[in-house]
């Protein structure tokens, strides 16, 4: 067994229901050789005694206990406290394979790259779906300059990213880390995006394997399916951020159809929590109203849309939000019916 010693960072918040799972996989990696801090970040429920039970079963875990910070502090803890010459970030709610770390660690040895990737496991009502993404295989730098720019923020022939955004599912050599959280300082949404972004413009080597080994658990309670105007402020400054970081503009061309999917879970978002018309129409006026909305939305000159999603920037663009509310409320009451004829 390699001697290298690497790190497993596993900010921890609100998920007690999740996070033995989170741990016990951590433990049982193939590749022993490893650290857990799990940091805690200030949880209102059980975690804190949870982190502390684990930490007395097995040497290898430490435990940081801090007042609540956010999930960028909670990682920048992690950092600043690790040992090890490699770093891997687990969400608290999520779990990894067994031979997580192993694979992971062998595809930098073996190709001699900064960063490497797995493939994911949506887990959804105990059912599991493997996702897939980018191109597998060794990826030098001007080879990573042409998977930004070929759909990596949004494909939208694909209707999703072609790439796995944020900071798990993959093995950081330390030193790429360093400056990578400042980007992401103040949001609680969407940070590690930024962080991911800011390694990937400056990194010059990447591996991405075929091996499905990273488990993202989908539920409800998640800031994802949030649909507050908080929620949306928070994405307008990723965006921000977004463009400020790419410099050489290999997402410009996507982030308009990455706004327009945003949009419409955004909408959906607030008819499943059961919005009034009025209020949904004052919530959509303040999500158009900023410098970014008007030029990468509202200005913006879709060149390939579906019939639906045509007729949805019309409208938006139009301020026929009557229309859009009616049409999207019908949607929904669809899909909840649909998802509850599937896992019923």
């Amino acid at each position: 067994m390699d001697n290298v010693l690497i790190s497993i960072i596993i900010p921890v918040y609100n998920v007690e229901k999740y996070l033995p799972k989170c741990i016990d996989s951590c433990i049982a990696q193939t590749y022993t050789n490893i650290e857990i801090l799990l940091i805690d970040d200030g949880s209102p429920d059980n975690c804190g005694v949870i982190c502390d039970d684990y930490q007395r079963k097995d040497k290898r875990i430490k435990v940081i206990h801090q007042e609540n910070a956010g999930v960028t502090e909670a990682r920048i803890t992690g950092f600043k406290n690790s040992s090890g010459d490699y770093i891997a970030y687990i969400d608290s709610d999520d779990y990894i394979s067994p031979t997580y770390i192993e694979v992971l660690y062998n595809c930098i040895k073996k190709y001699h790259v900064s960063v490497s990737c797995c493939q994911v496991v949506k887990v959804y009502c105990m059912q599991h779906k493997n996702d897939t993404r980018s191109e597998l295989g060794h990826y030098e730098r001007i080879q990573i300059d042409k998977l930004l720019s070929s759909g990596a923020l949004y494909d939208y022939s694909q209707k999703r990213p072609s790439i796995f955004w944020g900071l798990c599912g993959k093995l950081f050599e330390k030193q790429w880390l360093v400056s990578a959280f400042e980007v992401g300082k103040g949001l609680w949404m969407g940070e590690d995006l930024l962080s991911y972004l800011y390694i990937l413009y400056r990194i010059p080597s990447l591996y991405i394997s075929s091996e499905h080994l990273y488990y993202y658990i989908q539920h409800q309670t998640q800031s994802t399916r949030r649909g507050d105007i908080d929620t949306w402020n928070n994405q307008i400054e990723q965006w921000k951020r977004i463009i400020a970081i790419d410099k050489k503009e290999f997402l410009k061309n996507q982030l308009p159809y990455r706004i327009l999917l945003y949009l419409q879970v955004f909408i959906k978002n607030n008819l499943q929590n059961k919005i009034s018309y009025h209020k949904f129409k004052d919530v959509i006026n303040l999500s158009l109203e900023s410098d970014l909305m008007q030029e990468y939305f509202i200005s913006y000159d879709f060149k390939s849309l579906t019939l639906i999603d045509r007729i949805f920037v019309y409208l938006i663009k139009k301020q026929n939000f009557l229309i859009v509310y009616g049409v999207s409320y019908i949607g929904v009451k669809l899909l909840n019916y649909r998802n509850f004829k599937k896992w019923n």
